[in-house]
């Protein structure tokens, strides 16, 4: 029997590739999350963009408390099995009449991963059609369809999908508090930010433990029961918030593993680089 989520639930995720409207988080925990970024944000205005926008699990002790709360791996493990690896924590943060909006896409275009890995939409502020919430396109998780590649941070691309019939897509529209979850190939995409409020979410990966990439090796931290395959690199967990160590910590990760599927596979020559402290010298 499933831990959390209803039978029905674990076939819509099979058979549309998402699930959405999770009552997983209490709202006063997302306002002590919040609560959180902004005073970082205030303190290291210089880092404000690079750390939250990949791995920032390694970075912040409460990124990582709050993306292993067991009502949130309740109903991962009800979806990928016991064994539970945090591969990714980044923020989505759209500020008040923002432009940024994300093209429609697949995680796990360029690089596979075989037990599929599942995603989760942690809303920390409400999300509306207004202030550009999640797009989901049901169904197209069971293949990986043609795309394009375009520039991205650090002289690495990402993949956009080619042709997508936007008529089929649903708007994920989110209460404080709920939870998405989709899995890593179902096609999603976000518009701009039209109100005067900041669409504020955490974007969180999850990764069966004897999951493979096709690319490359992946890094994660064991959050739920055991890894016996070790075909992911061991993550530390982190000590306090955005200290020296763990710095170094989520650098060395980045460099030695640097083929996650966030960022996709490296050229032929391409040189390892990520955003970070300015004028930081890449791990020897």
């Amino acid at each position: 029997m499933p831990k959390r989520l209803s039978k029905s639930q674990v076939n819509e995720f099979q058979q549309s590739g998402f699930i959405t409207g999770l009552p997983l988080l209490a709202e006063d925990a997302c306002d002590r999350f919040r609560a959180e970024t902004e005073a970082f944000e205030a303190g290291h205005p210089e880092a404000a963009q690079w750390a939250v926008d990949i791995k920032a699990n390694l970075l912040f002790d409460w990124v990582f408390e709050f993306s292993v709360q067991h009502e949130i791996l309740d109903a991962i493990e009800d979806l990928i099995g016991p064994n539970i690896l945090l591969t990714n924590s980044i923020f989505r943060i759209k500020e008040p009449r923002s432009s940024t909006h994300y093209g429609w896409h697949q995680d796990a275009a360029r690089i596979q991963v075989d037990p599929h890995f599942v995603i989760t939409y942690l809303a920390i502020d409400e999300a509306t059609v207004a202030n550009g919430c999640l797009r989901i396109i049901p169904g197209s998780h069971r293949t990986i369809e043609s795309f394009k590649l375009v520039s991205y941070a650090c002289d690495r691309k990402v993949a956009r999908v080619v042709n997508v019939d936007e008529s089929k897509a649903v708007d994920i529209v989110l209460n404080k508090g709920e939870v998405a979850i989709f899995h890593g190939n179902t096609i999603h995409g976000s518009g701009p930010n039209h109100s005067n409020g900041r669409r504020f979410a955490l974007i969180n990966d999850y990764t069966p433990a004897n999951a493979k990439q096709s690319v490359g090796q992946g890094s994660g931290q064991l959050v739920r029961g055991e890894d016996n395959w070790n075909h992911f690199a061991t993550e530390p967990i982190p000590v306090g918030s955005f200290t020296e160590n763990n710095i170094l910590a989520r650098r060395n990760t980045l460099y030695t593993y640097p083929e996650n599927v966030l960022m996709g596979p490296l050229d032929p020559g391409q040189r390892i680089a990520f955003a970070d402290e300015p004028g930081a010298a890449a791990p020897i």
